[in-house]
């Protein structure tokens, strides 16, 4: 068990410089528990060089993890799921004591976390440069306790926002101008009284935004293509003086029930790829239908791009194929493929939806290197016979999925 490893043996934990606690035990008797904690108290004390620790599990941290991570001089980044329970039980207050952080990522946060936030930001005012707060539709972090915290958000480049139901755009708006140097942004699932026109009109009007990079977003639900398009005219004001790389862009709610055949349509898309052709890198809208001539258009303009992810409905594999042979630096794609049965949406069987992914494969350049559908992800491979280059593909030999090719979403 790595535990008792950086236990016993300080000399290797001298070396360890993140540690990440995905998965932890809990069906554990009392001196079970006891014992798993003590152990992770020695191995973290060890751990004197540690830069990052991330503990995700809910309701695995006790106080005393707290205080030893707390006293570790290097610490630059934290993650944890930052709801105190029963196990090894922990208290707000314990988070105080963390001085210097540049990272700080909440899970799941109760309200007497969320509470604390303007204290705990305010210690570490003049070092932290990335704000995580990833709820689950809970009222917690309001206006009120985001304006509490600006003076202490002052540093910020990035920003990610998502769940955080009572979030408007007053309080974003208000954090946008004192930070001149913010590089990504993520608003998801915030407050549906989120007034994007009033934000984009603002950050246009000032010039603000002009060093973000990426921006990552989830369109409110509507059944009016007007209001949609309306939104994403707002959408690409607020970018308009940033030099943007990567741009995502969700469906709120899940796959089958928010899925449109009108979910961006192709002047947008065309919008937003005239503005920053020569800076996009990355491309994703996801349980929002593309027009596959939108693709075709961003990979035709977009010099830099290199990834995409998409949701297409009754494409042709031909008609992909072409769209996306044209991006001649791509190397990650994942498309969800759709049907049309009986004038329902419907996800195309794997076996098919493979079988595109082949065919997308052989047409596209040297630079692919992943290439995924509906659930599945394909490395390209590459032999060469008789002076020609044959595409296939074979199973992703990488440790953990990548990130962008994970689709459900906070």
């Amino acid at each position: 068990m790595i535990l008792e490893t950086l236990a016993s043996a300080p000399h290797l934990a001298f070396h360890v410089k993140a540690l990440e606690f995905r998965d932890f035990p809990t069906h554990l008797s009392s001196d079970g528990r006891h014992r798993i904690i003590a152990l992770a108290t020695q191995a973290i004390s060890n751990c004197i060089n540690l830069r990052s620790c991330s503990w995700t599990r809910d309701r695995t941290l006790s106080t005393s993890v707290l205080q030893r991570l707390a006293e570790l001089k290097l610490l630059k980044e934290l993650e944890i799921n930052a709801k105190p329970g029963a196990f090894g039980a922990w208290i707000p207050e314990d988070l105080l004591a963390f001085r210097g952080l540049q990272s700080l990522t909440l899970i799941m946060p109760a309200r007497s976390v969320v509470e604390l936030l303007p204290e705990w930001t305010a210690k570490n005012r003049d070092t932290l440069e990335s704000l995580v707060i990833i709820c689950k539709s809970t009222p917690y972090l309001n206006d009120d306790v985001l304006q509490r915290m600006r003076p202490s958000l002052w540093n910020l480049r990035r920003l990610h926002l998502a769940g955080c139901i009572k979030v408007t755009e007053c309080s974003v708006g208000n954090f946008l101008v004192d930070n001149n140097h913010l590089q990504s942004l993520a608003l998801e699932t915030c407050s549906p009284r989120f007034d994007m026109n009033s934000l984009a009109s603002a950050c246009a009007t000032h010039k603000r935004l002009q060093f973000l990079t990426s921006i990552s977003l989830t369109m409110p639900p509507s059944k009016e293509s007007s209001q949609r398009h309306k939104w994403l005219g707002d959408v690409i004001l607020l970018l308009k003086y940033s030099p943007l790389e990567s741009f995502q862009l969700y469906a709120s709610g899940g796959t089958d029930e928010l899925i449109s055949y009108e979910g961006v349509d192709y002047e947008a898309v065309r919008e937003l790829v005239d503005l920053h052709a020569f800076t996009l890198k990355r491309i994703g809208i996801q349980r929002l239908i593309v027009p596959v001539e939108s693709l075709a258009y961003a990979c035709e303009n977009c010099s830099q791009l290199e990834e995409i992810f998409a949701t297409l409905c009754g494409v042709g594999r031909d008609a992909l194929a072409q769209a996306l042979a044209t991006g001649k630096h791509l190397r990650n794609v994942h498309l969800t493929l759709m049907t049309d049965v009986a004038g329902e949406m419907r996800p195309l069987h794997l076996i098919t939806a493979q079988e595109i992914c082949q065919h997308v494969a052989r047409s596209c350049g040297d630079a692919l290197q992943l290439i995924g559908s509906q659930t599945r992800v394909w490395q390209v491979k590459r032999n060469f016979s008789s002076g020609q280059t044959i595409r296939t593909l074979g199973p992703y030999s990488g440790q953990q999925i990548p990130e962008q090719f994970l689709m459900m979403r906070a």
